[in-house]
């Protein structure tokens, strides 16, 4: 982080993010093996902590309120609420959480929503591999990072 990220920290951010400040991140997704991949690529890095999963839109916002994340990793299209409403509810709930969206979706007009719902984050889940990684952690600095390369170029 670099020093103007710091200087807006609060207390209560350090206290629960102790003093390596670890980012704590909530997956989303209704497909087990998509989660269990993204947990396991996600909790090799040193720093990142997958403190939750959820398979559904309700679910999320129920674990969201209760885990509080830094970020939460979100699919678009899932049963009981999509992504989007999710997404949408969580910037009015946890302004400060932030969302990135991991999906299949590879259009740009959908990652144009998914940016006008509040979401700072879009990878295309064909990029992924090659993507998720930097996403996160621009996304974690409050930042924007988008990835729509058709995976037919």
């Amino acid at each position: 982080m670099g020093p103007t990220s710091e200087a807006h920290i609060e207390t209560g951010d350090l206290e629960r993010r102790g003093p390596t400040m670890t980012t704590r991140i909530l997956l989303v997704d209704d497909h087990p093996i998509v989660r269990e991949g993204l947990k396991t690529v996600l909790q090799r890095r040193p720093g990142w902590e997958v403190i939750g999963e959820a398979s559904n839109g309700a679910e999320a916002l129920e674990k969201a309120g209760a885990l509080q994340p830094d970020v939460m990793v979100l699919d678009i299209t899932m049963p009981k609420m999509n992504g989007l409403d999710v997404c949408r509810i969580i910037r009015q709930r946890s302004p400060a959480m932030e969302v990135l969206f991991v999906t299949q979706h590879d259009s740009p007009q959908m990652m144009r929503e998914a940016l006008s719902a509040g979401a700072k984050g879009y990878v295309v889940k064909s990029n992924a591999a090659r993507d998720l990684l930097d996403a996160l952690e621009v996304v974690s600095q409050h930042r924007v990072f988008t990835s729509v390369k058709s995976a037919r170029e």
